[in-house]
């Protein structure tokens, strides 16, 4: 764990510590851990920063509780979770366990746009909240082989060879608003895992390997991007930043299933 907490990771840790408060009557930096299967050393850091944030407070016994502050932020989580168990269910035609996994995954990343228009949804359509007693965990994506930088990294290749055949660095951080030295360091990361190759002219060129998953992801965004604007209304540009974000968290079942509906309510999404 880095010397600093990012959003995503402050939330898992807030909502853990909320449900285990719920179940049990002290808990400690070492339940936290087991729920989470993390080390005991990394937790210990998180809690401390939690601490400093004024988000939790510690006892003399080491038991941990939520600020006001904190219950607020795992209160928000929790209720966006229930919304997308509920909405995933209803739509994609998942269990509610699977819906339950997917939530995990992208309950950080959609935006409050997204979610005030899934809590629409759910209130027109009169549907009851899917409440999954899961267990306490973090859901991760099945390919785990690429991280979702270098799965961006390839997909946004693909996107630039639609308009210009002779790609560099240059033009990928630019359109990730990333520095070259990131570039170069994703770059180098994928050639060795061959992703990638570099041309004569410092050319990137997409290997066989790496076109199947630009054109995977890309398909993956295309379909989930029209799936958020038919269900929820939301705008292009929400739509699509909330996609690039979801790509790379959604299991397969729920992918499907997006697919599935979007066909039965004829929505053609061509992957070009």
């Amino acid at each position: 764990m880095s010397s600093h907490i990012e959003h995503e990771s402050m939330e898992n840790y807030l909502e853990t510590i909320h449900k285990l408060v719920s179940r049990a009557e002290h808990v400690r930096s070492v339940d936290v851990s087991k729920e989470l299967n993390l080390s005991r050393p990394s937790v210990s850091r998180a809690i401390r920063i939690l601490k400093e944030r004024n988000l939790v407070t510690v006892s003399e016994e080491g038991y941990i509780s939520l600020t006001d502050e904190g219950h607020t932020i795992a209160d928000r989580v929790l209720h966006i979770h229930t919304c997308l168990v509920t909405f995933l269910t209803d739509t994609a035609g998942i269990s509610p366990e699977q819906a339950g996994v997917d939530a995990c995954r992208i309950e950080h990343v959609v935006s409050d746009e997204t979610v005030k228009g899934i809590e629409n949804y759910i209130k027109e359509h009169q549907l009851k909240s899917v409440v999954v007693d899961d267990e306490i965990s973090s859901h991760f994506p099945d390919f785990a082989e690429l991280l979702e930088s270098g799965e961006n990294y390839l997909e946004s290749i693909l996107i630039i060879r639609k308009t210009k055949n002779w790609i560099r660095s240059v033009d990928l951080a630019r359109l990730l608003n990333v520095s070259r030295a990131s570039v170069s360091r994703a770059v180098n990361v994928l050639k060795q895992k061959g992703y990638l190759e570099i041309g004569d002219g410092n050319e990137l060129i997409l290997t066989p390997k790496g076109e199947e998953v630009a054109k995977k992801i890309y398909g993956r965004h295309l379909h989930l991007e029209a799936f958020l604007k038919f269900t929820l209304g939301i705008s292009d540009e929400v739509a699509d930043r909330d996609a690039c974000r979801i790509e790379h968290m959604i299991s397969e079942p729920a992918l499907s299933g997006i697919k599935k509906y979007l066909k039965n309510n004829g929505i053609k999404v061509k992957v070009r």
